[in-house]
């Protein structure tokens, strides 16, 4: 069986060597695509986003307010529009991402005690960048509100007799306290794309046997022969893709200076337990279709839409039950689980063993179904060649 797995492992990687296009998948566009997300994500949180404001007010609670949140670091006061069709021009432009909107009268409603509004409007076609710029013009003006308040009362009753709010919010982001982009997504997209392209090189693998009509004389010997040659013959994508995981974890954690709060071991061991369910689910496919091209767009169709599914970014929980039950049946959304738990919030080991036991089922499932129909093929002559 040694011999066999050796064989397969030999088979593959001579047929990388002689195929630009095959090594290009696994080598050098891995490369370019974490490269792409690191450059993107690199800085970390959202700076200087443009908004407009209409200030039709023009008074000095107007200008101050202007003034601050153009000093805001998330900010950036891009346009000042005359009026709110001119804004709305701007804001479909993409030049600004909101609306803030100065009414006239806002000062002196401010001056009577009086609750002055000021309207944002905000494009939620950017669900992102426009959420942060809501969260940042909002603060401002709180802000500005409180001094406001502060300066009232203590012209009023005198500054002695000014008393801060008896009760305050003091809220702490836990995990990701810098509120990084870089940590919560290029943890997360590099393993999206990494498992991506792996399955993909797995499934073309596989499948070019059954399309080129070589599988029969490969898998010819033994029933446990074969075994070990298909298993030699996913190894070198399985360690090439390891070798890339463990790059891009050394890229967040040493170069980026975002540590593993958890167990490094287990985060990699992960990475393992993803590969292999992949490989599993990669054999499944192609063992169902026997055909190289309809198990490629299975392939795009599972593991393409994994990231969306995975609850990393939008909560799983509200989602349909459809979406929920599809989450549960891909590999990654455990691996984004255990890059939660290990990677940022630090918890125990045996807390997150179980997804490893999770990663292997698929694995097992995966193998324990589509390996018998794969080597049945090879004995199938009228299966061969499809495309």
């Amino acid at each position: 069986m040694i011999a066999a797995f050796l064989a397969g492992a030999r088979r593959e990687i001579a047929f990388l060597r002689g195929s630009f296009w095959d090594l290009f998948l696994v080598v050098w566009l891995p490369l370019a695509l974490l490269a792409l997300v690191a450059v993107q994500m690199s800085a970390g949180v959202m700076r200087d986003l443009p908004v407009a404001v209409v200030d039709a007010d023009g008074g000095s609670v107007a200008r101050d307010l202007v003034r601050r949140l153009d000093a805001s670091p998330g900010l950036h006061v891009a346009a000042r529009p005359k009026d709110m069709a001119e804004a709305e021009s701007v804001v479909r432009s993409n030049r600004a991402y909101a609306i803030v909107m100065l009414p006239q009268g806002l000062e002196r409603a401010v001056l009577r005690g009086e609750a002055g509004r000021v309207l944002v409007f905000y494009n939620a076609s950017y669900s992102t960048p426009s959420g942060s710029v809501l969260r940042e013009v909002g603060a401002v003006i709180q802000s500005q509100a409180r001094t406001l308040a502060a300066q009232q009362s203590a012209a009023i009753l005198g500054p002695g007799r000014v008393r801060p709010a008896p009760i305050q919010v003091q809220s702490r982001i836990l995990y990701n306290p810098q509120a990084s982009y870089e940590l919560q997504l290029v943890a997360l997209i590099h393993p999206a794309l990494l498992h991506l392209l792996f399955m993909v090189a797995v499934v073309s693998a596989l499948g070019r046997e059954l399309r080129d009509g070589t599988i029969g004389g490969w898998l010819a010997g033994p029933p446990r022969e074969a075994v070990a040659a298909v298993v030699g013959k996913i190894a070198p994508y399985v360690a090439i893709f390891l070798v890339w995981g463990a790059l891009a974890t050394i890229y967040l954690a040493a170069f980026r200076g975002w540590p593993v709060e958890g167990s490094v071991g287990l985060l990699l061991a992960g990475y393992v337990g993803l590969y292999l369910a992949y490989a599993g689910m990669a054999t499944l496919i192609v063992g169902l279709t026997l055909s190289m091209g309809q198990a490629l767009s299975m392939t795009a169709l599972y593991a393409g839409a994994s990231f969306a599914f995975a609850g990393a970014v939008f909560p799983i929980e509200s989602a349909s039950a459809f979406a929920r039950v599809w989450s549960a049946l891909l590999p990654y959304t455990t691996f984004a689980r255990l890059v939660a738990e290990q990677w940022m919030m630090g918890a125990p080991a045996a807390m997150s063993v179980n997804l490893l036991l999770i990663l292997m089922t698929f694995a097992v499932v995966g193998f324990g179904l589509g390996l018998p129909q794969y080597l049945a093929a090879s004995r199938k002559p009228d299966v061969w060649g499809r495309r």
